[in-house]
């Protein structure tokens, strides 16, 4: 049983949610291939909007200076032939959505990207302009407007605040970055990366050691995730566990408690004796074996 749970999770992970991502792009450009586009006596040309809109020359070592600005703005001749007052062609009046869509009217062709509008970033109302700078002064990579962790935490000060705890992932010290875990335009629980049905397709791109498959799996890794036991940002506890102390952890499950998953097989050391209390002083392979069904060492 626990060999066919992890083949769905992670056909899941691989394949499955692939599919289904690719299912909504070629949806998403069928339909707009039969919408009718303006015509082309309504197009002024970039030179004609680079007579009034200074643009800072950074712009132009972007990959968007290949563009025409009317291919991601709409057709200017409405707003040259006002004088500047319609503004239909900017994007600061029109709602998240119409930015969005303009995006993916190139970007659609990543599958990834294209399931931007059912994350919860697209659900939430945050446009692309929102996190990144379209016209920026120097190029970044990703032309994000600021440094990743800053402009992630401007909306999640919480786990910005996790990684000033004792034990952490270190990405206060640059060495991970929000990205290498987190994909902000992917739907959903997919936002982790190699997500699986459970996060530790992502944990274990860094901590290749703890996947296995192992003869014998522990079955928390099995019918939930990491964060069992561990916190992902960062915890007051060492190796960042949920508990204080690892018998508390343990006895979660371990227990002859009716009805508490895992209570098979039950503690039968007399944990109060303070000789029992560190369980991974013996089983110490917690994540699995290859030799112990009990995980010892």
């Amino acid at each position: 049983m626990s060999d066919n749970r992890k083949t769905v999770r992670l056909l899941w992970g691989s394949g499955v949610a692939s599919l289904l991502l690719a299912v909504a792009a070629l949806q998403l450009a069928g339909a707009t291939a039969h919408q009718p586009g303006p015509a082309p006596d309504q197009f002024v040309g970039s030179d004609t909007c680079l007579a009034c809109h200074q643009i800072h020359p950074g712009f132009f070592r972007t990959p968007h200076a290949a563009l025409e600005c009317e291919s991601c703005h709409g057709p200017g001749e409405a707003h040259v032939e006002s004088g500047g007052d319609d503004r239909s062609i900017g994007f600061g009046n029109r709602p998240p959505a119409r930015f969005v869509e303009a995006c993916l009217s190139c970007h659609a062709g990543n599958t990834q990207l294209a399931a931007f509008r059912f994350s919860e970033h697209g659900r939430g109302g945050i446009a692309c302009g929102a996190c990144h700078r379209l016209h920026p002064e120097e190029p970044v990579f990703g032309l994000l407007s600021q440094r990743q962790l800053d402009l992630c935490s401007s909306c999640h000060p919480a786990v910005r605040a996790s990684f000033q705890k004792p034990f952490h992932h270190p990405v206060l010290e640059g060495a991970v970055a929000c990205g290498d875990c987190h994909d902000p335009h992917a739907g959903d629980q997919a936002s982790l990366r190699r997500f699986a049905l459970a996060t530790e397709q992502s944990c274990v791109s860094c901590h290749p050691d703890k996947n296995g498959p192992f003869v014998f799996e522990h079955a928390p890794l099995e019918v939930t995730n990491c964060q069992s036991c561990h916190e992902p940002h960062g915890s007051i506890n060492a190796r960042m566990l949920r508990r204080t102390r690892v018998q508390q952890l343990c006895l979660e499950c371990h227990s002859r408690s009716v009805g508490v998953a895992g209570s098979q097989p039950p503690a039968f050391h007399d944990v109060r004796s303070p000789r029992f209390q560190n369980c991974t002083t013996c089983h110490r392979e917690i994540h699995g074996s290859n030799v112990s069904p009990l995980f010892l060492r």
